[in-house]
């Protein structure tokens, strides 16, 4: 890749952060937050997507965001109110800036042009009031502009005083000149919107110096020919005032100084050529002051001198159209006052970060697993070889093993991210959803914070987003029916992330009708799914719906109803060593509970042996370990062995028999009792022939390099080399729970 295109890679990773962060802040504005902090996080998120556009060339990307861009401009000047009708048609214009940086990317075709065109359409009526402005086709040699001409007043050739044109020349004020480079007109920045920002600062005078401007036959967009100073006369700091140049600063040269606090200061005495002097307001006349500068130019060189009050006349539209300035017709007088910003609080530091490409981190932590075994087999060899735990050598190698956590610890944690950059994705897709079907939806997400593993990150997208569809396709009612049913006629659906047991727990409910538990049974009878004479529990029919082909949709559509769907989702999460279980009461609602482990690489662990094999139990679902005695045992219908835990009744699972590893029951009082707990909440306890200790190790997919195994969710590699599986616990006990009889059993000694 040459350098070009990675800036340009980079450009489409931070389209990815303002995206996220546009989503989130109209969000807020949907929600009622209309201050004016939240209208200015959306213009700057618009502002510098359009300005890494325009460096690219992306121009079908450029128009639609400067339209955008315009009409955030209008709400956060207070001149257009952020009413539902606004907001609405922003969340829609978001999603179709979306779509152009997609499109930009290669990833999807280009937009639909009379789908952005009529968004464009709508935005423009916002902003400018009644019909969208008529589009002037633009004629390369007359470009609309009329040249306007003054009277140049020659006597008393003396420098101008801000205090003639109305400003406080006693008061604490800054001298700011810039003169814009090529590549900030480039990047679709204008001059006219940074002087505007100024003038909204304090009361401003402005003085555009144009003598290195060429003559119109070597006259290039891509040269920097103006330099405007600008004397502010307001009590502001000066991180106010380069807050207006944040997005141009390194496109412009720049330089911010105090006035001089004692008296008038004289501006516009150039070297050579005149300049043309006029106060600034809150709407700036560019293409005046434009206008008057090249009519000072075409003069002979004479002495700087004042200008008198001069009626303009209003700007052409078309220049005024394009500069996003309404034109003006007003005397050239004193500006307009504005009142001082208060000083803003200071900020604090934004911390420091850097990007770095997936595959080195990979790449990182695949090294650190195989220290994480080396060590582990160095200390295993120590311990074989019989020396002291006392010894120089022993005592190095805890001091190793700490060491070797910790950067275990640290390199996952470079991995780790928020799941917000999932949930963002969310809001778009219900939107889209919820109008296709009709129906009125409102999101609610919690827990956007919570960090889990890159990996499980990046593939958590895909079984989100058909489980959102299924909730709002099928789940919740239609506003009549829900009103009909004493229901408000928006419905809710929630999705939520929580860290539990080690875990990380993705929650997606809504307040529908909740699963139909007779339809579908009917219909998996029907599919031949199950014989018509099944005694299911309601759990068993509710899990029907993730049977390969299995579907509730009564037509196929574009939402769902292909009979390729919660299979898929299931398949998706077993595959990142999770589960999926469904909870549901008619007529209130489901709520779809994904488990999954926090990272993919390592896990803390009891090495159990059971049947001359080493095996893995997850530490986090290990409750306590107990040796079983005979007074609290007890066997279910003389066969499934239970034991008393604290009052109550577990089922006591010989591991080593239920995996295949021997054949006949072992001495329940010879081994080790494990009390597991699941994601759900049940408990069992797992015997074991001894437990040999507590580790941290490392995760390998068996999966990947084997095949799928009821019971074990992965393997790893022990200190002697040998290959130790990672037991399931949830599946373990729920097969338990499936084979055992009715809970009002009675015990038999």
């Amino acid at each position: 890749m040459d350098a070009f295109e990675a800036i340009k890679a980079t450009f489409f990773q931070e389209c990815d952060e303002l995206l996220a962060d546009l989503e989130a802040k109209l969000m807020l504005l949907e929600q009622g937050q209309t201050d004016l902090e939240t209208i200015n996080a959306v213009f700057r998120a618009v502002h510098s997507v359009k300005g890494g556009a325009g460096a690219f060339g992306l121009e079908a990307l450029v128009r639609f965001a400067h339209v955008f861009e315009t009409l955030m401009d209008e709400l956060r000047a207070g001149r257009k109110p952020c009413d539902a009708i606004t907001i609405k048609t922003l969340l829609r214009a978001s999603d179709v800036l979306a779509d152009h940086i997609q499109a930009a990317q290669g990833l999807i075709p280009p937009v639909d042009e009379a789908r952005s065109a009529a968004l464009v359409a709508e935005m423009q009526v916002l902003t400018h009031g009644g019909e969208a402005p008529v589009e002037v086709e633009e004629d390369e040699d007359d470009f609309g502009f009329t040249p306007m001409a003054f009277d140049m007043a020659l006597d008393e050739p003396a420098p101008l005083p801000i205090a003639d044109l109305g400003a406080d020349a006693s008061s604490v004020g800054w001298r700011i000149v810039f003169k814009p480079m090529g590549r900030m007109y480039v990047n679709a920045n204008e001059t006219s919107l940074l002087l505007r920002e100024l003038g909204r600062l304090g009361p401003v005078t402005v003085v555009v110096d144009d003598s290195e401007t060429p003559t119109l036959d070597a006259l290039s967009i891509e040269d920097g020919c103006l330099t405007w100073t600008v004397d502010l006369a307001a009590a502001v700091d000066e991180a106010a005032v380069r807050e207006v140049f944040d997005f141009v600063e390194s496109d412009c040269d720049l330089t911010i100084t105090p006035l001089n606090a004692g008296g008038a200061t004289e501006i516009g005495a150039f070297d050579d050529e005149p300049a043309a002097v006029m106060p600034a307001s809150d709407d700036l006349d560019i293409a005046a002051l434009l206008a008057k500068a090249s009519v000072a130019a075409a003069e002979p060189a004479a002495e700087v001198v004042p200008f008198a009050p001069l009626e303009l006349e209003p700007t052409p539209a078309p220049i005024a159209a394009a500069l996003a300035v309404e034109p003006v017709a007003a005397s050239v007088a004193a500006p307009v006052a504005a009142t001082p910003a208060p000083a803003s609080a200071p900020v604090a530091p934004a911390p420091v970060t850097i990007r770095v490409d997936l595959d080195r981190v990979d790449r990182l932590i695949n090294v650190v697993g195989e220290l994480v075994i080396q060590q582990a087999m160095l200390s295993q060899r120590v311990l074989e070889s019989g020396l002291a735990r006392s010894s120089g050598i022993a005592l190095g190698l805890e001091d190793l093993e700490l060491l070797t956590r910790e950067i275990q610890d640290s390199v996952m944690a470079i991995r780790a991210q928020p799941v917000k950059s999932v949930f963002q994705r969310m809001p778009r897709l219900v939107r889209e959803v919820a109008d296709m079907v009709s129906k009125q939806v409102r999101l609610v997400t919690a827990g956007e914070d919570t960090e889990v593993d890159k990996t499980v990150v990046e593939r958590l997208a895909e079984p989100i987003t058909h489980m959102l569809r299924n909730a709002i396709d099928h789940g919740l009612e239609t506003p009549e029916e829900r009103v009909a049913a004493g229901k408000p006629a928006e419905g809710t659906v929630r999705l939520a992330a929580l860290h539990r047991s080690g875990r990380i727990v993705i929650e997606i409910s809504d307040d529908g009708r909740g699963i139909n538990r007779e339809r579908v049974k009917k219909i998996a009878v029907d599919k031949g799914l199950i014989a018509a004479d099944a005694p299911l529990t309601d759990e068993q029919i509710d899990n029907l719906i993730f049977a390969p082909g299995f579907s509730t949709a009564a037509v196929v559509s574009d939402i769902s109803g292909r009979g390729v769907g919660m299979d898929v989702v299931k398949r998706s999460i077993q595959a990142l060593g999770g589960r999926i279980s469904i909870s549901s009461v008619p007529g209130k609602g489901s709520t779809f509970t994904l488990s999954l482990p926090l990272t993919l690489a390592v896990l803390d662990g009891m090495v159990v042996a059971a049947a001359e094999q080493t095996l893995i139990a997850p530490l986090p679902a290990i409750v306590e370990s107990l040796t079983p005695q005979a007074v609290d045992l007890h066997f279910v219908g003389g066969v499934d062995p239970v034991i008393r835990f604290r009052d109550r009744f577990l089922p006591l699972i010989d591991v080593a028999l239920i995996m295949g590893f021997r054949e006949q029951p072992m001495n329940l009082t010879e081994g080790v009792a494990v009390v597991v707990e699941t994601e759900g909440g049940q408990q069992a306890a797992l015997l074991f022939d001894a437990i040999q200790g507590q580790r941290q190790v490392v995760i390998k997919s068996l999966e990947t390099n084997y095949q799928q195994v009821e019971g074990v969710a992965a393997a790893t590699i022990l200190g002697d080399g040998r290959v130790a599986l990672i037991l399931d616990v949830d599946v373990l006990v729920t097969d338990m729970r499936r084979k055992s009889v009715r809970p009002d059993f009675k015990l038999a000694s």
